[in-house]
């Protein structure tokens, strides 16, 4: 009995604004065979009765000026999907892969509070991809503290269908918490079978700050984070190195959470 193929997915998060645009030259400027492609567009419903619940859902749709991915870029398959929903939730049935602009017109903007992108910063469903620039990437910064969640983040890139001669320094930032050689002995498993060129290095110090003076002086194309995925108070009170780093970078930003 034959099987259907499962293909891993990268789901794109469009809004229309400009900050979209940057994040879809991002994916096309990369190679996902055997990837499908899910173009997600949603929509805060009017204000009135509820909409039927199967326009709250996600669904396929035929966009008027639909987002068509590059030869180049080699989806074994591709869709466009949309709901009547806030944008936070419908991202939130995310695949393999969610790849957003860095700012749109989502909800708590509206409200001048932040972005949907803040909000996925904090709730990834699925390891998340802030695009900031359209080209490809050749230099990562990837962090590892031996936690869970840096693994799944340096776990998500390894697999990355790309990622094979991109350069990666890998670092762990030593500020007394951590057994830093054992973070890059694992850091360099999860890595070894990528392809990819590998140099470590330990850097002493409190990590923001650390991180943010590193990503300054080399200017790669991507870091790599894992965060606790923190709210509310216990937000406000320890605060995020990856959420941080995230809005202070100007490089795309690659953060995972291991309970996603």
């Amino acid at each position: 009995m034959e099987h259907p193929t499962v293909h891993p997915t990268l789901t794109f998060g469009d809004d229309g604004s400009p900050a979209s645009d940057v994040a879809w030259l991002w994916v096309n400027s990369h190679a996902w065979p055997g990837w499908r492609l899910d173009v997600v567009a949603a929509e805060l419903p009017p204000l009135g009765p509820p909409p039927p619940a199967e326009l709250v859902a996600l669904h396929e749709w035929a966009p008027p000026v639909p987002r068509v991915p590059f030869a180049e870029a080699g989806f074994a398959a591709w869709r466009h999907l949309t709901a009547l929903a806030d944008p936070r939730l419908a991202l939130c049935e995310a695949g393999d892969l969610l790849v957003i602009g860095p700012r749109g017109p989502g909800l708590l903007k509206s409200l001048h509070l932040g972005s949907t992108a803040d909000w996925l910063l904090l709730h990834p469903p699925a390891p998340l991809v802030i695009a900031r620039h359209g080209h490809p990437v050749r230099s990562i910064v990837a962090c590892a503290d031996g936690s869970p969640h840096a693994g799944r983040a340096l776990d998500t890139l390894a697999r990355l269908p790309w990622i094979a001669g991109a350069e990666v320094t890998v670092v762990s930032v030593d500020d007394g918490r951590f057994d830093t050689g054992a973070a890059l002995v694992d850091a360099q498993k999860r890595l070894d079978a990528s392809g990819a060129r590998i140099t470590c290095r330990v850097l002493p110090g409190a990590p923001t700050p650390v991180i943010h003076e590193l990503l300054v002086a080399t200017a790669p194309d991507l870091v790599v984070l894992g965060t606790r995925g923190l709210t509310g108070l216990a937000h406000l009170r320890v605060g995020s190195t990856a959420s941080a780093v995230a809005r202070a970078s100007r490089c795309s930003v690659l953060v995972a959470c291991a309970d996603a």
